[in-house]
């Protein structure tokens, strides 16, 4: 009689646990190891697409040498592979050598990567039909716990919210960030261009007269258009198009050089989403 309590307290939460664990189109994964065969198994049976969104920065080696031969195995079937990475990983050369490598697959279909400055939520969705994120409901779960999801609406919000941080993210193909000396401020690694420069490039992109510009800098037309040729060489394009198309996925174009002092330069991020 005694124990009745406690064991009713037990079947009680395990009750309210059963009721999150299948219901509408969603089930939580406890087990770190279930959820690794989960994803495995999904990953395995994919056909089209696999979105990756991977907020926790830098990876281990073991875990990318481990994910080497499941990612080129579906890309030889044809899958799309697209992962978004946090901008942390352009500094870290482990990750940096497997994208390279997924990259760079001249003869089959390649991996993409791109990176985002802004956090945003952990997911995998596998041919937009299941999705696995992060477990935030569960309290004193597993840290590795998470939910698999096979609502239909709610993977296409899934998608869709991966798409959009996707479209904002810059392309990367495993390229490491380089420090430049002085004009490096706080997180302007990977900076590449001067505040003249990034004053051109702005002007460029609002459409303005490139005399306006050379007018409001102090230099003649034909100044102006040496620079813009420079900055051709710097961003290698060969055209005016392709120089803004650069431009508008480097890091640079996120330098606030009206920043304070104190916080010049510094790097500015827009929105944010909670990370799972």
């Amino acid at each position: 009689m005694k124990s009745i309590p406690a064991a009713w307290d037990s079947l009680t939460d395990a009750y309210e646990r059963s009721r999150l664990h299948a219901g509408g189109g969603s089930e939580f994964l406890a087990d770190p190891q279930v959820v690794n065969v989960r994803i495995q198994d999904a990953v395995d049976s994919a056909r089209v697409e696999i979105l990756a969104a991977q907020p926790s920065g830098p990876r281990s080696r073991e875990h990318l040498d481990g994910a080497r031969g499941r990612d080129t195995a579906a890309l030889d079937r044809g899958v799309a592979l697209r992962t978004l990475y946090r901008a942390t990983v352009r500094d870290n050369s482990v990750t940096a050598e497997y994208a390279r490598a997924m990259t760079s697959r001249c003869d089959r279909r390649a991996a993409e990567f791109r990176t985002l400055e802004e956090p945003f939520a952990r997911a995998i969705v596998v041919d937009r039909r299941v999705a696995f994120i992060s477990n935030t409901l569960v309290a004193g779960a597993h840290e590795h716990a998470a939910w698999q999801i096979t609502d239909g609406a709610f993977v296409r919000y899934i998608t869709d919210e991966f798409l959009e941080r996707w479209r904002r993210a810059q392309p990367w193909h495993g390229e490491t960030r380089t420090r430049t000396g002085a004009d490096v401020v706080g997180d302007r690694s990977g900076v590449r261009t001067t505040a003249r420069q990034r004053e051109i490039l702005r002007d460029l992109a609002a459409e303005l007269p490139q005399r306006e510009t050379a007018n409001r800098l102090g230099i003649s037309v034909r100044t102006l258009a040496g620079e813009v040729s420079v900055l051709k060489d710097l961003f290698d394009v060969s055209s005016l198009h392709g120089l803004l198309y650069k431009w508008a996925l480097s890091p640079d174009r996120l330098v606030d050089d009206k920043a304070p002092a104190g916080g010049a330069g510094a790097v500015t991020s827009t929105g944010a989403v909670e990370a799972a």
